[in-house]
């Protein structure tokens, strides 16, 4: 029985995920549903497939768990559609008779919310299913909480209502977001993936990097970058890019935990790096009502120098250790290889173009999709003028839409779990609760408010995904940073900054374990150095929240001089941590760069000139210093 359930459902999952990215695709041209009834649909999709994966994993080593596992999934299979299927057909009632429900009401909604704690324990693991529980008990028994916790609690029946078929919390704005925009770019990064434009990122940043000495580490950062902007997932980045880069980077040089934390820290960069940020500019703009293209622009300049960072202090430990540059067969040549592939670029510049002029975030993510359908078409045809009619132009469809849903079926099941965390969080009064409490404790101090948000972002960040830890402390937090005086754009930046992270920070850390096995290295090692490179990115958050010219907002000499200084206070952090610069720093010169690394990032005129001055002397003395060491080795 159990190789029967895995084999038929290895055979309808592909066919249901086809279907659909097909209805996806389907709506952004004809936008005639409901957007409720449309969210239904997807998390009808999303869930089936969430389980249908689940039925086909095959366990011979433990043949009982496995069937049991198998059935138990068809259960819940069944309880979704069911559920799912309830909303759909009932939807015209439910709407007239909001704030009321029945028996069969709260039996549905009941086996939704058991549907949707399933799928996000097989696909996160325990943690958030157990965040959502916790929720709802908080919301059952509130009344027996101390402080700031009490609520008066509201009755099973009513609470279950309230985060389901009152077509709240589940079908809140989180779920519609993964329903219009995640999802679409979820179709979009599964048509690359298929096309073969991963590894054409890859070679692209071979080919800039891999010249200079830190050539393999410089592949890393920029590839996974690439990638990792569109692919949504900081674990999931590593995992694919990762086993490429970090071979190559232990091959030229770099100790294992180094090049496991280089990869980690660069795939982690990928969430906050424009235009896509891994979906999460998107949440984003749902939430604060913000256009996408100002969110995007914004984070532009604080994720370049993230990256500018990790660039730098890669570089500077491989001139430290004496690191030579990737043999002249590992690097493509640049003209050949934007000859062959450069046309995959087109549909991400599409994209970035409609984006910013003004077109919406659902139709510039299809024409980004038919763009890139009819670059891989063309590619090929020149080699094959029929390709079209071929058998591996409808497999590249097939795999890519595929891909694509499969990918967003997560991501869903996800965003319906933190839907009714945060519809409990409203009903309770536990958000304002939180607010005045975060309020309170910081004395209305801005700076110990944004510690306070940090570590609760960071908290949240290492048992959820980054999306769900971002949307969950946006709704807590959002508003204390914003009666401080905190720009909006800054606030909400900060808080996915952190809930991004997560992903680097031990002691869970993600993507540096899953960096730390493909490097075979220690864990804890990996993940401590993963911190330390990526510690930019836990200082660039505050550094735009007071100073909102590193968001591109203000007056341009400003932004430009604030830029300036920032960027050569993190520099300097750079070489202070790497201890190299044209030659090792001592103590005295590394005391100083640390001095110039903090003037730098907190700008102001005494600020820079102490930044400056220091900057310009030891980076003087080290300059002739080491040029006479040349000279006199000469």
């Amino acid at each position: 029985m159990e190789n029967k359930l895995s084999r038929v459902s290895g055979k309808i999952l592909p066919l249901i995920a086809l279907v659909m990215s097909i209805y996806h695709l389907w709506q952004v041209l004809k936008p005639s549903m409901d957007p409720t009834l449309h969210m239904d649909i997807h998390l009808a999709f999303a869930l089936t497939l969430v389980f249908l994966s689940a039925i086909n994993v095959k366990d011979t080593t433990h043949p009982r768990r496995a069937l049991a596992s198998q059935l138990s999934s068809l259960v819940f299979l069944s309880a979704s559609l069911v559920s799912t299927a309830y909303i759909y057909i009932n939807f015209n009632d439910l709407v007239n008779r909001a704030g009321r429900y029945t028996g069969m009401d709260t039996f549905i909604g009941l086996i939704m919310i058991l549907a949707v704690l399933e799928a996000t324990r097989r696909t996160y693991g325990l943690i958030l299913p157990a965040l959502v529980t916790i929720a709802l008990l908080y919301g059952r028994f509130g009344k027996i909480m101390p402080g700031l916790l009490h609520h008066s609690g509201y009755s099973w029946p009513r609470l279950i209502a309230s985060v389901t078929t009152y077509l709240y919390g589940i079908f809140g704005t989180v779920l519609n977001v993964s329903a219009t925009y995640i999802v679409l770019f979820m179709i979009f990064g599964g048509l690359l993936e298929a096309s073969g434009a991963g590894k054409f990122f890859i070679d692209v940043a071979i080919a800039v990097g891999g010249k200079t000495r830190s050539g393999a580490a410089q592949a890393a950062v920029i590839g996974s970058g690439l990638v990792g902007s569109i692919n949504g997932s900081a674990v999931a980045n590593v995992a694919s890019t990762g086993t490429f880069t970090i071979p190559m980077m232990k091959d030229r040089g770099y100790e294992p935990h180094y090049a496991g934390a280089v990869e980690s820290v660069a795939s982690t960069g990928g969430m906050i790096m424009p235009p896509v940020m891994g979906v999460g500019a998107f949440i984003m703009s749902g939430i604060i009502g913000v256009p996408y293209a100002k969110i995007a622009l914004c984070a532009l300049v604080p994720a370049v120098m993230y990256y500018l960072t990790a660039s730098i202090s890669v570089h500077l430990r491989a001139l430290r250790s004496g690191f030579r540059p990737l043999p002249d067969e590992m690097i493509p040549d640049k003209k050949e290889l934007f000859r062959r592939d450069g046309i995959f670029f087109l549909p991400l510049l599409t994209i970035i173009v409609l984006l910013i002029s003004g077109t919406s975030v659902m139709r510039s993510a299809f024409i980004g999709c038919v763009v890139l359908v009819i670059c891989f078409a063309a590619k090929n045809s020149i080699k094959n003028p029929s390709f079209v009619l071929t058998k591996d132009f409808w497999l590249f469809l097939y795999n890519g839409l595929v891909s694509g849903a499969k990918s967003a079926m997560t991501v869903a099941a996800a965003c319906a779990a933190m839907g009714i965390v945060t519809q409990i969080f409203v009903m309770t009064g536990l958000a304002m609760n939180i607010v005045f409490f975060i309020k309170t404790l910081s004395g209305s101090v801005g700076l110990v408010a944004l510690v306070l948000t940090m570590a609760v972002t960071i908290l949240f960040g290492m048992g959820v995904p980054t999306t769900a830890a971002y949307v969950l402390v946006a709704s807590l937090a959002g508003s204390v940073l914003a009666e401080l005086g905190f720009n909006k754009i800054a606030i909400h930046l900060f808080i996915y900054y952190f809930a991004a992270l997560a992903n680097i920070t031990p002691p869970v850390a993600s993507a540096a374990l899953v960096a730390s096995k493909i490097a075979k290295s220690d864990y804890f090692k990996t993940a401590a150095t993963a911190t330390r490179l990526g510690l930019p990115g836990f200082i660039l958050p505050f550094m735009f929240a007071y100073h909102q010219e590193l968001l591109l907002i203000g007056n341009p000499l400003s932004v430009i001089a604030i830029i300036i200084s920032c960027a050569l206070g993190l520099f300097c952090m750079c070489a202070c941590f790497e201890g190299y610069l044209f030659r090792k720093l001592n103590i005295v010169e590394r005391a100083l760069m640390a001095t110039c690394a903090v003037c730098g990032i907190w700008p102001g005129i005494l600020t820079d000139i102490i930044c400056y001055v220091i900057f310009a002397i030891v980076v003087g003395r080290q300059y002739l210093q080491s040029r006479r060491e040349k000279q006199a080795a000469v």
